[in-house]
């Protein structure tokens, strides 16, 4: 009876935990995954434009699309090279971030983002101030994605649970239960790690307080409000941490924490949400 009812909580957290996975994925992707003709066509003209050196153009209907909740490494990336063209770097690289969020392994969404930030005026060092999970959150999203990550430790579960069934059904004393004990071990560890990678990519996604200056040029002020001290310029392009928004103006902190102040928020993207 017990092992009946063990093996019963088990089954029920697998199907949570993937009916959990499901619904993201499925958040995620729609409307984007079924992708209707009309959005496919709209994304031909989009690159028809572009190939025709019509880059303002191609950028509207690509940004079309953007705003009708399309989603996609590719629409993100072209995007990009639209502003790119038009030499609005900080569009462009809030895009390529955009696109390197969902397929960070890509070489020429890479290299592209380093081409946008190597024309910016500012430019700082990346400084890693947050918390472990803020750490690990980061550096993970720079190899993986998040439906990745959430796959690799749903297997990750499914298979340490299976070497749990099968050392509990051995027998005791035996050679068999023994390299079972070890395997067990490090299908936790392995799951472990699975789990906190997962956790800190997560906390990093439902946090969005990175963005990217888009104006030409604007002043950061002490307070929310023109009436306030210029405190520094930041220009096109220029990526910082998004703290608080108060109104029509965002307070912002440059990526170590010694300066921050307040912009409009016309003159910033965010880079996710």
């Amino acid at each position: 009876m017990k092992r009946m009812t063990l093996i019963a909580l088990i089954a029920l957290t697998m199907i949570g935990l993937f009916a959990a996975n499901q619904t993201r994925l499925l958040a995620k992707s729609s409307p984007a995954a079924v992708v209707p003709t009309e959005a496919g066509e709209t994304m031909l003209t989009a690159n028809q434009l572009y190939e025709a050196g019509q880059f303002t153009q191609a950028a509207q209907v690509y940004q079309q699309l953007v705003d009708q909740g399309y989603v996609g490494s590719t629409l993100f990336y072209n995007l990009g090279n639209a502003h790119y063209k038009q030499g609005d770097y900080g569009r462009a690289i809030a895009n390529y971030r955009r696109a390197q969020r969902l397929d960070p392994r890509d070489a020429d969404i890479e290299a592209n983002l380093a081409l946008a930030r190597a024309q910016t005026v500012d430019q700082f060092e990346a400084v890693d101030a947050g918390g472990l999970l803020s750490q690990v959150g980061g550096a993970v999203q720079g190899w993986f994605t998040i439906d990745e990550l959430a796959m690799t430790t749903l297997g990750a579960w499914i298979l340490f649970v299976f070497l749990l069934l099968l050392f509990g059904s051995a027998k005791a004393g035996g050679a068999w239960r023994k390299g079972l004990q070890y395997t067990l071990v490090a299908g936790a560890v392995v799951l472990a790690v699975g789990v906190l990678a997962l956790g800190s990519a997560l906390y990093v996604e439902t946090n969005p307080s990175e963005g990217v200056i888009v104006a030409a040029e604007v002043d950061v002020t002490s307070g929310p409000g023109v009436q306030y001290l210029t405190e520094f310029p930041l220009h096109n392009g220029a990526e910082v941490n998004m703290v608080e928004a108060r109104g029509n103006w965002v307070r912002l902190a440059v990526p170590g924490g010694e300066l921050e102040g307040w912009v409009p928020a016309s003159t910033i993207e965010a880079v996710t949400g």
